[in-house]
């Protein structure tokens, strides 16, 4: 695997990530409702999961 793959897919994860970060945050001190952030944070686990497949398949390359 090239570094630049890998880089990639750091990137990708911390872009992910902050997110999720900002609605458990909205969750705990806006007091928001937890469907709304629930919701939300479902779409986004999607996405770490299609990224988990896309190292899974570049690590066993």
């Amino acid at each position: 695997m090239t570094g630049e793959k890998i880089e990639l897919l750091l990137e990708f994860s911390v872009i992910l990530i902050s997110p999720i970060i900002y609605h458990f945050y909205l969750l705990k001190y806006k007091k928001i409702a937890r469907e709304i952030v629930f919701k939300d944070i479902k779409i986004y686990l999607f996405l770490y999961g299609l990224i988990a497949i896309a190292c899974l398949l570049l690590f066993l390359r």
